[in-house]
């Protein structure tokens, strides 16, 4: 069957704010399986918003997961998302690869709203620009050198070596690519995280547009342990399946009402922003990261914003041996597995 060599792939690992997510997959000839994948919540107040205020909780969280799971592989590829990151598509020059690593400082200064000493740079050329000859199409990424340094950190710790910083967008994008495959329909991907909300929108099979917004799950379940006198995990319980909560139906119901409404809010800025420039809209929107497990979200997203909106299944895209997992546990967090199957599919060596 011919499996790539256990030194050419890596540990996927999904370090969020609301939980941590592990993923092994194994590639055959014609076809991609799932080796192991494991959850765990994220300690409270190890993480805020995206950044690490506890790096030997987190470190003690991951090294559990890994055990738990019989993770064995050390090289990881891990991700990073938020206001920290810039992702921007840009216009130069033509130039050489080499040319373009030479003057990438120069070339970005001109974007970015962080001092250049102040950040990690990469970039991806996406081909020339079809509208002026001598020009080019780039990706740039730009990250707040702390917010990686923390990262590289908290995973060194858990005794794992990271050997991909990705960012969670094109994670999630690479894993929608393999389930879904090409398509000539513009997709708007949307992830829902604990305290981010990303919006990525893919033409032609290439992400033009990328959004960060700083709402999330947290903002439910903070108001559910206030309103509710509950713990954490009956409140992530409560917001997941109302049915089961111990507080009136009612109240449960208008708090996750109200932050599903500001998330649309929030969300469609970057949609209208698509439109004002490209006079597209969307075809599709397909969710994904625990928010999007939210009852009812789906459809006042549709609703608000008049496009078809579905849960994004990342597992329909590997062989998966029934005696080994819980399909019926996959199949119902699987739009939260999304970036971590997205990050256990690069190989060491990618850029």
């Amino acid at each position: 069957m011919a499996l790539f060599k256990k030194s050419e792939y890596l540990v996927g690992l999904d370090i969020g704010s609301g939980a941590i997510k592990v993923a092994e997959i194994l590639e055959k000839k014609q076809s991609r399986v799932l080796e192991r994948f494991g959850m765990i919540a994220m300690p409270p107040g190890a993480m805020e918003e995206g950044l690490i205020k506890d790096p030997e909780k987190v470190a003690e969280t991951i090294k559990e997961l890994c055990t738990t799971h019989n993770i064995q592989e050390p090289n990881a590829a891990i991700s990073i998302a938020g206001y920290s990151v810039i992702v921007k598509n840009i216009t130069v020059n033509k130039m050489t690869e080499e040319e373009m690593q030479e003057n990438l400082h120069v070339e970005a200064e001109q974007f970015l709203p962080f001092d250049v000493k102040d950040v990690y740079l990469d970039f991806h050329i996406l081909g020339d620009n079809p509208e002026k000859e001598d020009q080019m199409n780039v990706v740039l990424v730009a990250a707040k050198k702390d917010l990686i340094d923390e990262y590289v950190s908290v995973v060194e710790l858990a005794g794992l070596n990271p050997c991909i910083m990705d960012v969670d967008a094109f994670a999630l994008q690479n894993i929608y690519e393999l389930a879904y495959g090409e398509s000539d329909q513009i997709i708007a991907l949307v992830d829902v995280g604990a305290t981010k909300t990303n919006v990525n929108i893919i033409k032609d099979n290439k992400s033009v547009l990328i959004r960060d917004v700083s709402m999330g799950g947290w903002q439910i379940t903070s108001e559910i342990m206030s309103q509710g006198g509950c713990s954490v995990e009956e409140a992530e319980a409560w917001k997941l399946n109302p049915k089961n909560a111990r507080m009136d139906a009612e109240e449960l119901a208008d708090i996750i009402a109200l932050a599903s409404s500001r998330w649309c809010e929030e969300s469609r800025p970057a949609i209208d922003f698509f439109y004002s420039i490209n006079e597209e809209r969307p075809d599709k929107i397909i969710l994904s990261g625990g928010g999007s497990l939210i009852v009812g979200f789906k459809e006042m997203l549709a609703a608000e914003t008049g496009i078809p909106v579905e849960a994004m299944n990342p597992f329909s895209a590997l062989e998966i041996n029934d005696s080994q997992f819980d399909t019926s546990y996959l199949e119902r967090i699987a739009p939260q597995a999304a970036v971590c199957l997205g990050l256990a599919l690069r190989k060491v060596g990618d850029k």
